[in-house]
């Protein structure tokens, strides 16, 4: 008993180790974020040969 530490203490250790545990993303999480960046880029060439084809 005498070497259990206390409540108090080991909530304390607990609470100051979760704030240093960062949770990561998934790897669908960056397949979708290649995908958001891929489609925007996309977007914006298209939108730059139609506004050029456009204007001309």
């Amino acid at each position: 008993m005498d070497s259990r530490a206390p409540e108090s203490m080991s909530s304390a250790v607990s609470q100051a180790t979760g704030t240093k545990c960062h949770p990561h993303e998934g790897r669908n999480f960056w397949v979708l974020t290649a995908y958001g960046v891929s489609g925007l880029a996309l977007f914006g060439i298209l939108a730059y040969y139609f506004s050029d084809f456009v204007s001309h």
